[in-house]
């Protein structure tokens, strides 16, 4: 394994906390933007990541940029500040899903997919005891994150089971890292979340995984990676982020199957899991960088349910959405 340069800054990422809104340097000197060139001259790359989330392939980017390639992660806590991050120009390159970029609709964003970031990484978690099928959520009170792809995902599973989100639950907004309390105390009998948290809830013993998440259409697509319309302007700093990704992607899960020390070292050493919730989340979490033809079959799932919910008035052009030059390196 190559030596990391990054490992002391992505410590310092880590224990930001609070420092939400602060950018924060993984390594390496530059002064501008410039391209890549055999002149020496360095180039910036500005992207993101959820703080303590499995989608987190960005933070080993710089361990394998290129020479006088600098990478700056900023944390950052929705999909909307990704999504104006990407058009103001802040970000390079940034992780959505599919919510919020087929709802707003390709005349709204300009960026566009480049490739993936992870895969599965969520779940439907009942109260022990009181949910343990999707059925058993009629007249409960489920929390439901910011909408994003564990919103189609709910709606899907409800739906198999003759149920409707608007009808046959309560579902109230709650930011991912509520969740677990928030089931903990019984203010909700369920929630739609991501990893790890999932996994924390049910390893504490007052959770339990409902079945049935990567069952709808959209499988276990979780996070697409997004170029900005300013870094597809220039197809050498795409091809750099998209080969970080392949790299770290690689790294992190090489050939589809995750590395466990690399996770162990990401989960437990860097982000401070347990030991126990790192053994027990390796089977549903995972990092990818190729968007193929599984994937985009997803992708343009959800665009197809979304319009049979009436959350989108008709089915998007899909190809504005795509970068395909960027799809196989």
């Amino acid at each position: 394994m190559p030596p990391d340069p990054s490992a002391l800054s992505r410590r310092r990422f880590l224990g930001l906390g609070a420092g939400l809104g602060a950018a924060v340097l993984l390594g390496g000197c530059g002064d501008d933007d410039s391209d890549p060139a055999s002149d020496g001259q360095a180039m910036t790359v500005r992207t993101c990541v959820y703080a303590k989330n499995h989608a987190s392939s960005p933070l080993f980017w710089q361990q394998f940029a290129p020479e006088g390639v600098r990478v700056e992660v900023t944390p950052i806590a929705s999909s909307a500040e990704v999504q104006s991050g990407l058009e103001s120009g802040q970000f390079d390159a940034g992780l959505m899903g599919v919510y919020n970029t087929i709802t707003a609709g390709s005349e709204t964003i300009s960026s566009k997919l480049v490739g993936m970031v992870s895969r599965q990484g969520l779940g439907l978690v009942g109260r022990a005891g009181e949910v343990e099928d999707v059925a058993s959520l009629r007249g409960k009170t489920v929390a439901v994150p910011p909408p994003g792809v564990q919103v189609l995902v709910l709606s899907q599973m409800l739906q198999s089971a003759g149920l409707d989100i608007d009808r046959d639950i309560r579902a109230v907004p709650l930011s991912y890292a509520d969740h677990p309390a928030a089931l903990e105390r019984g203010d909700v009998q369920a929630y739609i979340g991501t990893e790890p948290l999932c996994t924390q809830s049910v390893l504490s013993g007052v959770g339990v995984r409902v079945p049935g998440a990567y069952d709808t259409p959209l499988g276990d697509f979780n996070t697409g990676l997004w170029a900005s319309s300013k870094a597809l302007a220039d197809p050498d700093r795409t091809r750099v982020i998209v080969q970080m990704q392949k790299d770290a992607a690689e790294h992190l899960t090489p050939e589809g199957d995750n590395d466990p020390e690399v996770w162990r070292d990401l989960l437990v050493t860097q982000f401070g899991y347990d030991e126990s919730v790192y053994e027990e989340v390796l089977s549903n979490v995972g990092a990818e960088w190729r968007f193929d033809e599984r994937r985009q079959e997803q992708f343009e799932a959800a665009g197809r349910v979304l319009l049979e919910q009436g959350t989108i008035s008709a089915e998007p052009d899909y190809e504005a959405f795509y970068a395909r030059d960027y799809w196989d390196l």
